[in-house]
């Protein structure tokens, strides 16, 4: 029992860093050395006397102060004590080894020129103290790392995770041994692979189970799987399907760059569970660097949106091109103080003020743009919410439409160079308030960017459109995710509802790259790949929980909501496309606009929007977007009117 009591005492004082701290250390690795200076002695002075020699026998104690001395200048140089001693790796053992080399040249050179000329003895005695004191130091470092990861096994407070690392390779033998090496809340205990090498399993001791096919996995006995990157786990689709419908639960190891030693305890904070933005994002998009930061090197770029969650992307991604200086626009105090906070701490050098402003109010846009004489402009601001903008299509009108409007006048009155409009699939065919604003918007984009009596500045006019985007605000990936931790149920419109679905971050990087290779008044819409079915999603995700759907939660059809339709386009059906330099990117050909035609519907449409007339406000809409029809929508009535 006393035992018992010591042994955990000492795991706690390991656990804390307060058995062997540097000073501790420091003073081990000298004793260490003075020790090994007494047998390197001792033995020196037998050697000689066995084979008869008589030498000089100057006193240990010059030999002890030299030796001890140069040590502990090379320890201190090389930082040899400031690791965490019960993580010590190969980079560590590599620190002490060079110390000892440098200090015991110095010691050889040192005992030559001051003590005794023969340099035989010299010799000797050195090299047999720098063997001492390599197996010492080595010894308590290998010591305080086994006795460490016996200890934690037995008393510490959280087991690790038993995990298998997905893949053989050397990198992730490499994980496996860091994370098997100190206190990380995850051990590996083998690997899958589909590899068919045999030379793979030599560089491990640990299982190796080959994977001919997902129904393999039915027969290995395990419950968390973990994938060292991303691309392995994208690359795994039809396992990674296998494993969930399996309940078996998925890492990945994110951003693993462990620079010291010290880092070693903290590796498995790097480490989480795989999400659904992990599943349905594709591979990362390359875009063209070059061009997109000789475009926004020292401009001036306004960002209306920006707190939002495609503002706030784009301001981050065009901040690491250098710009001249970002205003960053957004009505919504809480989340604009929010992305100050952000970028004041990634980007201390970066030029930006975050400016509250509605762009419905033109006095506030004038002395924006006469203030801060942007050359860009990414268009970000939107009411975007289907159900709520059927609820109140004026507002929809006054900041999709009539705020758009605002902006792009300004931009051709204050010569801005390029103007950049997010729009969305649901302005394609429309059947909301919400999609039929943003496509008006476009068609007045696209009108005055044609009309060259209009755009007498000559701006550069491009619109892009995409579908939903995961994690956003609003978006059904945080709905979903709260109705999870809530227990269920998770609600689903309808069984064959589908979508588009986009990251935030590569959504962003094709808004810029179109901005670079757009051609002024057309829309440009994004490879979105397949759509994807909402109740596949929900189980998705209910599994990524560790939950059984439709039985540890259950998924409930509530039928669609006001606006919205099962199937979202990104082209109407008179519309075409053509290929753009980025494969990932298309140009579509809409049906053209006189601008001189519209302006007096718009206008019309802006003035009853401010009236609150909203029942004339979507006839006149639907007078301009024909293809809009209302669906599950009170406005149904109007249909064919």
């Amino acid at each position: 029992m006393i035992f018992e009591k010591f042994l955990r005492r000492i795991y706690k004082r390991f656990w804390e860093n307060h058995l062997f701290n540097t000073n501790a250390i420091l003073l081990i690795d000298s004793a260490i050395v003075v020790f090994s200076s007494v047998i390197g002695y001792l033995i020196t002075l037998q050697i000689y006397s066995n084979i008869g020699s008589s030498i000089h026998k100057p006193p240990y104690w010059e030999y002890a102060v030299v030796t001890l001395a140069f040590n502990m200048v090379f320890f201190l140089l090389l930082k040899t004590s400031k690791g965490v001693i019960r993580y010590s790796t190969i980079r560590e053992f590599g620190r002490v080894l060079s110390a000892l080399l440098f200090a015991h040249i110095c010691v050889f050179l040192s005992l030559y020129m001051l003590v005794e000329r023969s340099g035989t003895v010299s010799m000797i005695y050195t090299c047999l103290t720098l063997l001492c004191s390599l197996a010492g130091l080595y010894g308590f470092r290998i010591i305080s790392v086994y006795l460490f990861q016996r200890l934690t096994k037995r008393y510490g407070d959280n087991p690790a995770t038993p995990v298998l690392v997905w893949g053989l390779n050397e990198d992730n033998v490499a994980l496996a041994q860091l994370l098997n090496a100190g206190h990380n809340k995850y051990s590996v205990v083998g690997f899958l692979t589909t590899e068919t090498s045999a030379k793979l399993k030599n560089i491990t001791d640990l299982p190796v189970f080959k994977l001919k096919s997902p129904n393999d996995l039915e027969n290995i006995t395990f419950d968390n799987l973990l994938f060292s990157d991303e691309k392995e786990l994208k690359e795994s689709s039809i396992f990674v399907e296998k494993l969930l419908s399996l309940e078996r639960r998925i890492y990945i190891a994110q951003e693993l760059n462990i620079k010291s030693v010290s880092q070693l305890s903290d590796i498995g904070r790097n480490i989480r569970s795989v999400q659904i933005e992990d599943l349905l994002g594709r591979s990362e998009i390359m875009i063209n660097m070059t061009s997109i930061s000789e475009q926004i090197r020292k401009k001036t770029i306004l960002v209306t949106g920006a707190s939002g969650s495609i503002g706030s992307e784009i301001v981050n991604q065009i901040a690491k091109f250098a710009p001249q200086f970002i205003v960053c626009l957004d009505f919504a105090e809480t989340p604009l103080n929010d992305l100050d906070i952000d970028l004041k701490k990634k980007y201390p050098a970066l030029n930006f003020e975050v400016v509250i402003g509605d762009i419905r109010d033109r006095k506030k846009m004038e002395y924006i743009f006469r203030t801060f004489a942007p050359q860009i402009i990414y268009h970000c601001a939107a009411y975007k919410h289907v159900p709520m903008m059927e609820r109140f299509p004026c507002e929809a009108v006054t900041t999709n439409i009539y705020g758009t409007k605002i902006l792009v006048d300004y931009a051709i009155e204050f010569n801005v160079e390029m103007f950049v409009m997010i729009s969305t699939d649901k302005a394609v065919n429309p059947s909301s308030i919400m999609g039929t604003t943003k496509r008006i918007a476009e068609i007045y984009v696209q009108s005055v960017a044609c009309d060259a009596s209009k755009n007498i500045s000559n701006t550069k006019f491009i619109t892009t459109r995409f579908g939903n985007v995961l994690g956003s605000n609003g978006s059904v990936i945080p709905l979903f995710k709260r109705q999870i931790e809530l227990g269920g149920p998770v609600t689903v419109t309808h069984p064959e509802i589908t979508r588009y679905f986009m990251t935030i971050p590569e959504a962003c990087r094709l808004v810029l790259e179109a901005s670079v290779i757009g051609k002024s008044g057309y829309i440009y819409i994004f490879d979105m790949g397949e759509p994807l079915r909402l109740v596949d999603l929900a189980r998705k995700m209910i599994e990524l929980s560790g939950f059984v759907p439709d039985k540890d939660i259950k998924i409930e059809f509530t039928g669609l909501r006001p606006g919205e339709k099962l199937y979202e386009e990104l082209l109407n059906d008179s519309e075409i496309t053509e290929e753009t330099p980025h494969k990932k990117i298309k140009m579509a050909k809409v049906r053209k606009y006189c601008f001189k035609d519209i302006v007096p519907q718009i206008y019309e449409i802006i003035e009853l929007a401010k009236h609150n007339v909203d029942e004339d406000l979507v006839k006149a809409m639907k007078v301009l977007v024909p293809e809009f029809i209302s669906q599950n929508s009170e406005y149904e009535r109007l249909n064919g009117d």
